[in-house]
């Protein structure tokens, strides 16, 4: 039989106190956006927009980010590879000598 000190239920009540508050007010918060969405009123823009951002640069940034991202992973690999390969070769060695005893 489990016996449990009061502090214990304590913190384990506030707990699942504090995680019943945080599933209400998300479950709150789902149901009140579609609300707050529809509550808004549309109004058209008229001429242009002076603020254009050209994507492409962004796009180029984000590609080359990626890929020297993956580049660096590659070799963070490649490197642990290298370490484990040469650790294999010397446990070999010492396997061999050992035999050859």
């Amino acid at each position: 039989m489990m016996h449990t000190t009061p502090a214990s239920w304590m913190t384990r009540t506030s707990r699942q106190l504090r995680a019943t508050i945080t599933v209400f007010a998300a479950a709150l918060l789902a149901l009140a956006a579609p609300a707050i969405a529809l509550g808004q009123d549309f109004q058209k823009v008229e001429g242009r927009i002076a603020d254009e951002i050209p994507a492409v640069p962004f796009v180029g940034y984000a590609y080359g980010f990626i890929w020297i991202a993956v580049l660096g992973y590659v070799v963070y690999v490649a490197r642990g590879l290298g370490r484990v390969q040469s650790e294999m070769d010397e446990l070999r060695r010492k396997l061999d000598g050992a035999a050859r005893r």
